[in-house]
């Protein structure tokens, strides 16, 4: 895994777009033909969102689907080897970013909650070069040379990822004042999530960034990263969530359901950028 991760940074270092943007075609068409996993688990996700549509109409967003992370995977590559300031073009509305954070959060510290839909890990980027130093939560990865591969690309950007088995409890403890939380919140992988209607079936969502904002009296703010049609991307903001029950217990779920809300509409925008390879509504009691 090492190996290969380190080819892909160089190769997407070195290589003209065109022949990158061919690869990772490639890649979509071989992900998609071959990886049956990924694949049931994207159709039964369509079948959800777009009930409506026929098992052709079904297989063209699927393999669009494959196709918008294999363009995340390029970008993802070329963000060592790419300068900020090309960084900062790939935004459409980043000029605006940070007059549109402080528009929704009034000034006051917020969390942004954040989804895998569009480019999460771009948007990573983007946060550091507008000048926010962030928090988020993550996966560790099982190579040391891949997991310190990431951990350049976050120094870089000003962010510090915290251990998903125990991330949250370290914001929970200490989160430098000034400082944002990015908190990536559609999976649930403790199985003790908010259950909530999402496009008008039941799954769970995690309750970790909702659980971060009561105690830490932040404003949630959605926030996703959406590739347009020329390969840009715009940064759209949801209103802010900061529920009036005065119990933790009820401030948290209506903190995940408004986010639900919320991030459905998102989805419901362009279904093949949610970038979920796995029946997403089994997660459901």
């Amino acid at each position: 895994m090492a190996f290969w991760y380190t080819v892909a940074f160089r190769m997407a270092a070195v290589l003209p777009v065109w022949l990158k943007r061919v690869i990772a075609g490639l890649i979509a068409w071989g992900y998609f033909a071959f990886n049956v996993t990924q694949r049931r688990g994207v159709f039964a996700n369509l079948r959800i969102m777009r009930p409506e549509m026929s098992q052709r109409q079904l297989s063209r967003l699927a393999l669009r689907t494959f196709a918008q992370a294999g363009m995340n995977l390029l970008d993802f590559f070329g963000i060592p080897s790419t300068s900020d300031a090309r960084i900062e073009s790939m935004i459409v509305n980043f000029a605006d970013m940070r007059a549109l954070l402080d528009e929704r959060s009034d000034g006051r510290p917020f969390c942004l909650v954040a989804a895998h839909y569009g480019h999460w890990e771009l948007a990573g980027a983007m946060l550091g070069l507008g000048g926010y130093r962030t928090h988020a939560i993550a996966l560790s990865q099982s190579s040391g040379v891949v997991e310190r591969l990431y951990e350049s690309l976050r120094m870089r950007f000003g962010m510090t990822a915290h251990d998903v088995r125990f991330g949250l409890r370290d914001l929970l403890r200490h989160l430098p004042e000034g400082e944002v939380p990015a908190i990536v919140s559609d999976r649930d992988y403790t199985g003790s999530g908010e259950e909530v209607e999402f496009f008008g079936k039941p799954v769970l969502f995690p309750r970790g960034a909702a659980l971060l904002s009561f105690r830490r009296k932040l404003v949630g703010i959605p926030g996703f990263l959406v590739r347009q049609p020329d390969g840009r991307f715009l940064l759209e903001f949801g209103r802010p969530i900061n529920p009036e029950a005065s119990d933790e217990r009820s401030w948290v779920r209506a903190f995940v359901m408004d986010f639900a809300q919320q991030y459905e509409a998102i989805v419901d925008q362009d279904p093949t950028q949610f970038l979920n390879f796995f029946d997403f509504w089994s997660t459901a009691t």
